[in-house]
């Protein structure tokens, strides 16, 4: 692998995999982009060496591995949705760590196979059972950590963006990417929820990290000049 240097963040880039981290004060967070749909998948680690983990996706084998490696405490995993690409390794991750998982109450049924739409994948994702529904407000897995799920509907029913207003951080899940927003065409998708979400992610601080479900990191300055516009109608 080579590391480079990219606005401050230490990237490792391997083959198929890449992994990065943020650093910050006594918080920091582990990132992979894992195939085979470049999904993201997240570590939010706190000092005492606790962490949650924002979409497993098909990254099991590199979040046991840094949990190994730093001696970590997994508490809890939080799903952005319930969409099979994200949710794959829920069950395995709950089976090696004792995590609790978490997913917004209007997408719990996706992670049941008998009861989820019918999916683009060739492959059903593993069943798993959430410990926790949430709703819009403050996640206290971390205890010193100020967490915040932001329902932000429109790709999925439940779709739920991570805030660390603190740290300038946006776990986006499927609804904001780098230059693009998320598919609203799927079931359970809304054209006028997501635009009301976007309107909502636009208002956060300029400067807030956009750590997206798929692809490359931005942020809500980058993505400005067309979120204040779009029309999805």
């Amino acid at each position: 692998p080579v590391a480079m240097a990219i606005g401050g963040i230490v990237v490792s880039t391997g083959i198929s995999r890449t992994s990065a981290r943020y650093p910050r004060q006594d918080m920091r967070i582990r990132a992979w982009r894992v195939p085979p749909f470049d999904n993201g998948t997240y570590l939010v680690i706190d000092a005492r060496n606790d962490a949650i983990c924002i979409d497993p996706a098909q990254g099991e084998r590199e979040v046991m591995r840094a949990v190994r490696e730093e001696g970590l405490r997994l508490l809890a995993i939080l799903d952005t949705h319930g969409h099979e690409d994200h949710i794959w390794d829920n069950a395995a991750l709950q089976e090696a760590t004792r995590a609790r998982l978490a997913v917004h109450r209007l997408d719990a049924y996706r992670l049941d196979p008998a009861r989820r739409p019918r999916s683009l994948l060739p492959l059903r994702a593993p069943a798993s059972v959430p410990d926790d529904l949430l709703e819009e407000g403050p996640i206290t897995y971390l205890a010193d950590i100020e967490l915040l799920a932001l329902h932000t509907p429109g790709h999925t029913e439940g779709s739920t963006s991570f805030h660390l207003p603190t740290e300038g951080v946006l776990f986006s899940g499927d609804v904001l990417f780098a230059g693009n927003l998320g598919r609203v065409d799927l079931p359970g998708g809304d054209a006028a929820a997501m635009e009301r979400s976007l309107a909502r992610l636009a208002a956060l601080p300029a400067h807030t990290r956009v750590l997206p479900g798929h692809g490359a990191p931005t942020t809500i300055a980058a993505e400005l000049p067309w979120l204040r516009s779009v029309r999805l109608g």
